[in-house]
């Protein structure tokens, strides 16, 4: 069974600690709303201050959020505003194809689910909405690789790619090709490279800064996405994803 690690939740309740009546606050004042010793409260506010999360007032020495926690707070709020505004072309997209669909976000060298729509048919595909899966070998990580900058792409083929199925793509040339391909189609395709039994399409969503700002994808059961309606779903999500780039001000892809 996994346990908290106690820094962190320190730290997290430290950082809850400053509020609209207490903006600004000491070394003793916060060991003492904490309960615990001035020398451990000293130790995670120089950790935070070196990241940008507080900072330290030079007139009064008290110490005050830092502009990272902004950052960080402006962008969830964007990616609460993309959830919203992609939410009905997801769902059209749901039920003209009937097959679970979704929106991904890059984290770091991984897809994250922002927005999960499960199929109505009984047997689906299911997720959950903050799950994370590698971006080598899934439909959405691809989409966004095809589309990405060099710096992240580069930082993906540099490291190990181990293989999820013996579909997985994990030598970097042949890679390279299957993103090319996707750019050519206009949309990636997963043929059970991360779990056996399923296969997925995707397509980039392009802000107005020419940015891969999200993918959309369709995933389904294998035995019922045979190549023509893997090709079907592709163009399928490729136009949606087309139509919601345009709603958010971006270029169209391919």
């Amino acid at each position: 069974m996994s346990r908290p690690v106690q820094v962190l939740q320190r730290a997290m309740k430290l950082l809850t600690a400053f509020d609209h009546d207490h903006p600004e606050m000491g070394v003793t004042e916060l060991a003492q709303r904490l309960d615990l010793h001035k020398a451990t409260v000293h130790r995670i506010l120089f950790t935070l201050e070196l990241e940008g999360f507080v900072q330290q007032n030079p007139a009064t020495g008290k110490y005050r959020l830092g502009f990272r926690l902004f950052e960080l707070g402006a962008l969830a709020a964007e990616q609460i505003s993309l959830r919203r505004e992609a939410l009905p072309f997801l769902e059209k997209l749901r039920d003209e194809c009937r097959e679970t669909v979704d929106l991904a976000v890059y984290d770091n060298g991984e897809m994250v689910y922002l927005e999960v729509l499960e199929s109505p048919l009984p047997i689906k595909i299911a997720a959950r909405p903050g799950r994370r899966l590698p971006v080598y070998c899934t439909a959405s990580g691809k989409a966004y690789l095809a589309y990405a900058g060099e710096e992240d792409l580069q930082t993906v083929l540099s490291q190990e790619m181990i293989p999820c199925t013996p579909n997985t793509i994990c030598d970097p040339e042949a890679l390279q090709e299957d993103l090319r391909l996707t750019r050519e189609r206009g949309y990636s395709i997963s043929l059970e490279e991360y779990e056996i039994g399923i296969k997925a399409v995707a397509a980039p969503i392009i802000n107005g800064l020419s940015r891969v700002e999200a993918v959309i994808a369709i995933a389904g059961p294998a035995y019922r996405l045979p190549p023509e309606r893997v090709t079907e779903l592709g163009e399928a999500v490729r136009q949606t994803a087309r139509e919601l780039s345009r709603h958010l001000g971006g270029r169209l892809t391919t």
